[in-house]
């Protein structure tokens, strides 16, 4: 049964890279078409290497703690009779990696669409094949740099792992922050285009750079962007070299408190106690919070964000924005199932997994509790539901379509994730991030969960009413949670005992 469970994930993975690479040149021929009608298909690459390089940079900030510093197995490398450098060399390398798949998938099919639309030349592909390889090494520098100062500077405090998730979570509003500034009013795709390329050049020269070499045959630009590149990854690893093993031992530190007091234990139920002592594991660990909470987190503050700004100049007047709150709901449950804390809570039990087993509670009190930790991070979707309704102009009945599917998007997910946890554990990991982000999990529940949330698309092709497509849409929700409890019940008590 082992061996099988590497073929399974290398299938799970080509399978992810083949759906997401034909979204990805879907969506790349549908703007480069649009693009090229208004003699503007030279923006194209600036605007899908940013893509690329801004998913790089959020994707990254929150995994160098755990991949690069403060990883679970630090003190067997570093015993082992290899150098620093190559230590470190290892784990910026699994990053990369990590960071090339993404690059690929945006990049690729990029190059493939720019080449056919504009009839380019050998050249072309060679120079953009070429520069793939160099694309991420920016990104993959600055979020180092950027997480590292956020790891170092939490870690100076006593709540090190508080302060690491609010310093992350400040970095991400400023990011959403930037992203509004970006937007311009309505206008036609050629003059928008232009005026966001030029601030993709302003904010990040490279672009520009990159352009000139793949769309020019500029080779100055095409040699300075690897230059630069190497120079300020070589120039970050020398860094780090020098001071790995300080920032890894102020991480990695437990602080004492003086403050310890004798005071009157107190009792709770079974549930309560399970529900608090997963609660603060899950806020114990700063990788799992921004893994597994950053849904919640982007669709409350644009919820906030849009009753201050001018959402209907953003996207492109009443018509654009009524077409939008039709589709509110398939937006709301997609950020809900980015905010899955049970795919991971089985495997973060790692080798302790035993201890949980031998308490006296039945299966389902431990994967309730489980169930109430990712509920409770969900809550606050119900209240963006309501101020998304309100500033999307929606009908009353539209407002409480649209809490109604956020509670049963929010139980699935739940659900789901656990079962799927229970199905594909690991509890082998030597870092939380690869049980958090890298394992089949976490693959199978987060993309095999988009699916359910498209099903939405079939209820709003065959109900045109948008209120009558959320409706039956919740209805579906709701019959698949109560046949996800039952399969907990049974199937998951069994799995449960049998781990």
């Amino acid at each position: 049964r082992n061996s099988k469970k590497p073929v399974f994930m290398q299938a799970g993975l080509l399978l992810f890279i083949v759906l997401m690479g034909y979204v990805s040149y879907t969506y790349n021929y549908m703007l480069g078409s649009a693009l090229k009608s208004f003699n503007s298909l030279e923006l194209l690459p600036a605007i899908m290497l940013f893509a690329a390089c801004f998913t790089n940079l959020i994707t990254t900030v929150f995994k160098i703690k755990g991949t690069v510093f403060a990883f679970r197995d630090y003190d067997l490398l570093m015993s082992l009779p290899v150098s620093t450098a190559a230590v470190i060399a290892s784990r910026l390398t699994i990053l990369y990696v990590y960071n090339m798949l993404f690059t690929a998938i945006i990049m690729l099919p990029m190059t493939v669409v720019y080449g056919y639309l504009a009839k380019a030349g050998i050249s072309f592909y060679i120079l953009s094949l070429l520069l793939i390889i160099f694309v991420p090494v920016i990104p993959l520098t600055a979020a180092s740099v950027i997480g590292t100062l956020i790891a170092y500077l939490a870690s100076k405090f006593r709540r090190n792992n508080l302060l690491n998730i609010l310093f992350s979570l400040g970095f991400v509003f400023v990011i959403i922050g930037l992203q509004f500034m970006l937007q311009g009013g309505a206008g036609d795709l050629a003059n928008l285009g232009k005026a966001l390329t030029e601030q993709i050049y302003r904010f990040y020269p490279l672009a520009r750079m990159y352009t000139k070499a793949v769309t020019e045959g500029d080779l100055v630009s095409f040699f300075l962007f690897i230059a630069i590149s190497l120079a300020a990854f070589i120039l970050y690893t020398a860094l780090v070299r020098l001071f790995f093993k300080r920032i890894n031992t102020l991480m990695m530190s437990a602080r004492a408190r003086a403050d310890y007091k004798l005071v009157e234990l107190k009792v709770a139920s079974p549930l309560k106690a399970l529900y608090i002592k997963e609660l603060r594991r899950y806020f114990s660990s700063s990788i799992y919070v921004l893994n597994t909470g950053i849904g919640i987190v982007m669709i409350t503050v644009l919820a906030v964000a849009g009753l201050f700004v001018d959402i209907e100049g953003i996207f492109g007047g009443e018509q654009s924005l009524g077409l939008l709150g039709d589709n509110l709901v398939l937006g709301l449950v997609f950020f809900i199932m980015l905010s899955c804390t049970t795919m991971a809570s089985i495997s973060l039990e790692g080798k302790n997994f035993w201890i949980i087993k031998t308490l006296p509670v039945e299966p389902m009190t431990v994967f309730f509790s489980k169930i109430a930790v990712n509920l409770t991070i969900c809550l606050p979707v119900l209240l963006d539901a309501v101020l998304l309704g309100i500033i999307f102009k929606l009908e009353a009945g539209g407002i409480i379509i649209l809490v109604l599917v956020s509670a049963a998007a929010s139980l699935f997910i739940a659900m789901y994730g656990l079962i799927i946890n229970l199905m594909l554990p690991n509890f082998t990991w030597t870092a939380e991030v690869a049980a958090v982000k890298q394992s089949a999990s976490t693959m199978v529940t987060v993309f095999s969960s988009f699916g359910f949330a498209a099903v939405y698309l079939l209820f709003a092709f065959l109900i045109p009413d948008a209120t009558g497509a959320g409706l039956g849409y919740f209805i579906f929700l709701v019959l698949m949670d109560m046949l996800f409890y039952i399969v907990l019940k049974n199937y998951g008590t069994k799995r449960y005992y049998a781990l």
